[in-house]
């Protein structure tokens, strides 16, 4: 009787162990639990404790997304040790501008990168590895040029406050959407058959427009080569009239002379016949005295 009490104790201390262990086992496996929920939490804190109203995106996948929707890409680089960024974060959870920034956000994909997260690459920080920094990048993830170096000259990507924030985030919205459009002007998307029977139309309006253009220079250069011609005759009309004149000047100057000439030479004809006349005359009268004094002196010889 006495073996089978002690038998029984014996049973009883086993199975008190056996609970024990059980529970401790199951406690074990609840801090696992617990352990690896809050490093799953953590994991998936894609914000970091930033705000969990923006959308984060994981870095690995931000320029796929961003290429999607077509969308530029807020890329904030902070470490868990950083006072500033600690303050940055604060600035996040407490300014009155927070709730514009977390609107403005659904226009980027939103980036977070923390410790060693954070790319080697040295375009990520332009003028320096300085912590936080915040860049805005196009969809194929190349920085743009939007930063705050109007406030912070040798740190040009510290943002420390929501309104500088949101300040940049809507510059660099604006500087990619200009971006997009200019692509899009230079690289014209495959025409629709609505589109090309609107430019077969457009090209045939330009051919019509050009046939008339032409045709209106045709005019005006038949206009021109008459009048041009025009100007031509009256100037040859005007040269042929003025040789004309100077002919008949020509004619009645020589006429004149011939006049003046003839003039002369009848005054010189005239002349002579006077001078004739009066040597005739003074020959007359000399033979006259002498036939007189011939007689006079005989005469005086009688």
């Amino acid at each position: 009787m006495r073996l089978i009490w002690v038998g029984l104790f014996v049973l009883a201390v086993a199975f008190a162990a056996d609970k024990k262990k059980e529970k401790k086992e199951e406690e074990t496996t609840k801090d696992e639990k617990k352990e690896e929920k809050e490093k799953k939490d953590k994991t998936t804190d894609l914000g970091h404790g930033f705000s969990k109203d923006i959308e984060w995106v994981e870095w690995s996948k931000a320029v796929g997304v961003a290429k999607d929707l077509n969308k530029p890409i807020f890329f904030l680089i902070h470490k868990t040790w950083c006072g500033a960024c600690t303050n940055l974060k604060r600035e996040f959870k407490n300014s009155k501008d927070t709730k514009e920034l977390i609107e403005l956000s659904k226009n980027f994909v939103m980036v977070n990168v923390e410790d060693d997260d954070e790319p080697e690459d040295d375009k990520y920080a332009p003028d320096g590895g300085y912590i936080p920094r915040i860049l805005f990048l196009d969809a194929d993830g190349e920085p743009l040029t939007t930063n705050n170096a109007k406030r912070y000259k040798n740190n040009q990507y510290f943002y420390p406050l929501v309104p500088q924030v949101i300040d940049a985030m809507k510059r660099a919205f604006d500087e990619y959407i200009g971006i997009v459009e200019k692509k899009d002007d230079e690289e014209p998307t495959p025409p629709t058959e609505k589109d090309e029977k609107k430019e077969k139309k457009e090209g045939k309006k330009k051919a019509e427009k050009k046939e008339e253009e032409e045709k209106e220079e045709e005019d005006e250069e038949k206009k021109k080569e008459k009048k041009e011609k025009k100007e031509k005759d009256e100037k040859k009309k005007d040269e042929k009239k003025k040789d004309e004149k100077k002919k008949d000047e020509k004619k009645k100057d020589e006429k004149k002379k011939d006049n003046k000439e003839k003039k002369d030479k009848k005054q010189d004809e005239k002349k002579d016949k006077k001078d004739k006349k009066d040597k005739k005359d003074k020959k007359k009268d000399e033979d006259k005295k002498e036939k007189k004094d011939k007689k006079k002196a005989k005469n005086e010889e009688l």
